[in-house]
């Protein structure tokens, strides 16, 4: 009797490993969609954003107008366009002249990255 429980048989295996197959491919399936609606929810909030981002750039565009036609007033003498790109100046919307600190090189696209900094 003892030799008659210790031998197992390819029907004493294969249940286990068949529900063992079975239950990871249901898991997987569940996985699998639940990928493809965060993929479709990601989709739609992206595009949810694009009309407020266009919207953005055309505000952006009309107050750099406005600042280039106040900047341009100033120039010709008009004390409250003056006055304004003074104030525009101090909230850090306009550069300061007066500080004549040469702009950063931009690299060009064709050249690498400089190297990081070297850690001893």
């Amino acid at each position: 009797m003892a030799s008659a429980n210790k031998n197992i048989s390819l029907t004493n295996l294969l249940i286990p490993i068949t529900l063992m197959a079975l239950t990871l491919f249901l898991f997987s399936l569940f996985q699998l969609s639940q990928i493809m609606r965060d993929r479709d929810s990601l989709n739609q909030a992206v595009g949810r954003l694009d009309v407020p981002f266009e919207n953005a750039q055309k505000l952006n565009a009309q107050f750099s107008g406005l600042v280039v036609g106040t900047q341009k007033l100033a120039k010709e003498g008009n004390a409250s366009a003056k006055d304004i790109v003074v104030r525009l100046k101090k909230i850090g919307v306009l550069p300061d002249q007066d500080q004549k600190a040469p702009p950063a090189p931009v690299p060009a696209a064709t050249e690498k990255a400089p190297p990081g900094p070297v850690k001893p």
